[in-house]
């Protein structure tokens, strides 16, 4: 509030500063941005291949349970498997809302700058 009564009086040095401070925002928001998109497309690449693993895994581990052949250490691999695949699920989940968020905030700033 009193930043705002600030610039309304004219003092040109707190809008130097303000302004300042946004630029360095809407830097930090692109660097963060991009960042985020980098490891995302890493996380979705790595997700898809330990899915299929799981997926054939899970068939095998099927077949082997029909049969009676089952190994602990087959078991074992499997739930492995599937704990990393949910980790990275959870993970790519974060990576979006996080883009998603940096994008709103960028929206508003814009928004904001336009009036």
């Amino acid at each position: 509030m009193s930043a705002v009564a600030l610039i309304a009086c004219g003092d040109s040095s707190m809008k130097k500063t303000i302004e300042a401070r946004k630029a360095a925002l809407r830097q930090k928001q692109e660097v963060e941005l991009k960042r985020s998109q980098e490891e995302l497309a890493v996380i979705d690449s790595t997700l898809e291949a330990v899915k299929r693993d799981y997926e054939q895994q899970k068939i095998q581990v099927e077949q082997d349970k029909q049969a009676l052949r089952a190994t602990p250490e087959e078991l074992t691999r499997l739930t492995k498997t599937r704990v990393l695949r949910d980790s990275l699920q959870t993970r790519f989940e974060v990576l979006c809302a996080k883009i998603r968020y940096i994008h709103q905030k960028q929206k508003e700033m814009q928004e904001e700058s336009e009036e």
